[in-house]
């Protein structure tokens, strides 16, 4: 097998590698032995000395880094052309680009300036038998997997949600650190004039984050059966989690609840999931979850499949009870 250049994007947050870069670091080393690959990550930012350090040990064979005071905040132009540099220094036959927010927006973007192929919101990237990469990605409604090959052109992009993958850290290697220089950036034009960045942050445990996640899904059928979904996560001491009928129904605020694909990636102690059908598109953002517990109408849901204990019935009806009953023992 021909040796494989890796290229990962480490996003930053205050100034250290964002828990992303390690999760796609450790994956990439399990696609292809240490001695078929070259892993390298992609650094862009302002003030990067301590990112630099970071990455030198985290198990990476290099790291490309573009230190500028026009990467100080995220600026689509700026960041996209930074990390077209990177990879038109390192030359990888694959970029790994973690799908955040910002990261939404650079996979499509260097997509375009590479003249190459992205397959976005991938649930798995796998090598097949003759040592192709394939990305794996919900299709028609997420009801199948998709197996998406991009060999004509390199790199093969693919973003891929933050979680979806676990972190096992990586022995330190003899790594080497490339500062590029930053005056390609000078020259570049853009119309985007950048004047801050206002933070919205959402009250209570993130979903990410919780313990316990009481997740509803379409089957709670109105806003007020929902707020027994918020009263039964508040009893436990835990976070609300959604799925996308949900936020497009208005139950909740936003999508910083959602889970899935195109949402957040869960592993909570317990999961807790009532009236959620269970397309792949949520499945792929709760699976490893410890215990699973779902409640639905139907008793061939989907599911089902994925979880530890069932209960078939209404989910709005059943939360209820719970609330009630541990209300009475408090």
């Amino acid at each position: 097998m021909e040796n494989k250049k890796i290229l990962i994007y480490a996003e930053l947050k205050g100034g250290s590698l964002e828990t992303s870069a390690y999760e796609l670091l450790a994956k990439a080393r399990t696609l292809f032995p240490a001695a078929d690959a070259a892993i390298a990550l992609a650094i862009a930012g302002c003030g990067i000395d301590e990112a630099l350090k970071e990455a030198a040990v985290s198990g990476a064979d290099l790291v490309y880094g573009v230190d500028s005071p026009r990467l100080e905040l995220y600026h689509v132009d700026y960041h996209a052309e930074a990390l077209k540099k990177i990879a038109e220094t390192f030359h990888p036959d694959i970029f790994l680009i973690p799908a955040s927010c910002t990261g939404e927006e650079l996979a499509p973007t260097l997509g375009l300036k590479l003249r190459t192929g992205v397959a976005a919101h991938c649930v798995d990237l796998q090598v097949d038998q003759n040592g192709e990469f394939l990305q794996m990605v919900p299709a028609f409604g997420g009801k199948v997997i998709g197996e998406i090959y991009t060999p004509k052109t390199k790199p093969q992009i693919a973003s891929i949600k933050p979680g979806m993958f676990s972190v096992i850290r990586q022995q330190p290697r003899s790594c080497k650190t490339v500062l590029l220089d930053d005056s390609f950036l000078e020259e570049l034009k853009t119309k985007i004039k950048l004047r801050g960045i206002e933070k919205d942050e959402p009250s209570g445990v993130p979903v990410e984050q919780a313990d316990v996640v009481v997740c509803g899904g379409f089957g709670i059928e109105t806003a007020d059966n929902w707020k027994q979904v918020e009263r039964l996560a508040s009893l436990l001491g835990g976070a609300v989690g959604s799925t996308r009928p949900a936020v497009d129904q208005g139950w909740v605020s936003g999508e910083q609840q959602m889970i899935g694909t195109s949402g957040k990636t869960v592993r909570p102690k317990v999961y807790i999931g009532a009236g959620v059908s269970g397309a792949t598109h949520h499945i792929c953002g709760m699976k490893d979850s410890n215990v699973i517990i779902s409640i639905n109408t139907d008793k061939d849901a989907e599911i089902f499949a994925v979880s530890d204990y069932k209960i078939v019935g209404d989910g709005a009806a059943v939360i209820k009870a719970l609330c009630e009953l541990l209300e009475r023992r408090q």
